[in-house]
C-alpha cells in the first residue's frame, strides 16, 4: 500500500500534502455544490448557477490530472 501511495504522489507530481489539499479542496467544493443544488431544487430563484459554475471550474482545474493520466496510458 505504501508504495502504491508513493508512486501515485510522484505520477501527480505532488507532496503528500500538496496532493492531501487538492484532494481536501475538491471534497469541499463537491460539498458545497451538493448544498447549493439542493437548495436551489427547493428554490430555483437561489443558487441559480453556483453549482454548474462549480463543476466546470472543478473540470477546469482537473485537465493537467486528465492529461498526466492520457499520457500515463500512453507509455
Amino acid at each position: 500500500m505504501i508504495q502504491k501511495i508513493k508512486q501515485h504522489l510522484k505520477d501527480a507530481n505532488k507532496t503528500y500534502f500538496e496532493h492531501q489539499r487538492f484532494a481536501f479542496k475538491a471534497s469541499f467544493i463537491c460539498l458545497k455544490s451538493s448544498f447549493t443544488a439542493l437548495i436551489h431544487g427547493i428554490c430555483p430563484a437561489l443558487f441559480e448557477y453556483n453549482t454548474s459554475t462549480n463543476i466546470k471550474k472543478m473540470h477546469d482545474d482537473m485537465q493537467p490530472i486528465y492529461k498526466m493520466r492520457e499520457e500515463k496510458n500512453n507509455n
